[in-house]
């Protein structure tokens, strides 16, 4: 019972530090993309529900041109 326990608290203590942890994430609305900063689960919902959206900064038109 004791290590059913422990385990329950290192799975709830894993899961508070991943919401912590903020990430950039550029966001592409209307074309017009800008960087917003967000608690990782929250960026992998952001990720699958707006498809043109990317994990990092957006970069510039140049950068985008190039490639």
């Amino acid at each position: 019972m004791k290590s059913k326990i422990t385990l329950t608290i290192l799975i709830i203590g894993t899961i508070v530090m991943a919401a912590q942890v903020k990430v950039d994430v550029c966001h592409n609305v209307d074309n017009n993309p800008h960087v917003i900063n967000i608690a990782w689960p929250a960026a992998v919902a952001h990720l699958i529900q707006h498809e043109s959206d990317t994990l990092g900064s957006c970069g510039s038109d140049e950068d985008n041109a190039e490639k």
